[in-house]
């Protein structure tokens, strides 16, 4: 059985580590990722190289609002952010940044003042 450590966490995702099996659990917005150390890295990478201001002035006049695309291995399959999600996901993967104060409006909790 696997004890998964938090390595990261924003207000949209999680990514969890298993050392037992060396994988990574990515959760972001409603996608899940179950990613090896390997595919971790690279996922990392392409995310680096992704040039927001290209994408979004590339798909301009798209009826999307998300303009960003990730490909995936599944052809019928791609992933769109916009430029918030894309930074998020980059800092989620961002091991090294652990620790980040939220704002008030990145806390998903419902506020009674009294």
């Amino acid at each position: 059985m696997c004890k998964l450590k938090v390595l990261n966490r924003t207000s949209n995702g999680i990514l969890l580590y298993c050392q037992h099996r060396d994988m990574y659990q990515l959760l972001f917005n409603n996608l899940t990722f179950d990613l090896s150390s390997i595919e971790m890295t690279s996922f990392s990478n392409y995310l680096e190289q992704i040039d927001a201001d290209y994408w979004e002035s590339e798909y301009e006049h798209s009826i999307y609002e998300k303009k960003i695309p990730i490909p995936t291995l599944q052809s019928n399959f791609i992933i769109l952010l916009n430029r918030k999600e894309l930074e998020e996901l980059r800092f989620l993967i961002d091991c090294i940044s652990q620790y980040k104060i939220l704002k008030p409006v990145e806390i998903n909790y419902q506020i009674i003042s009294n």
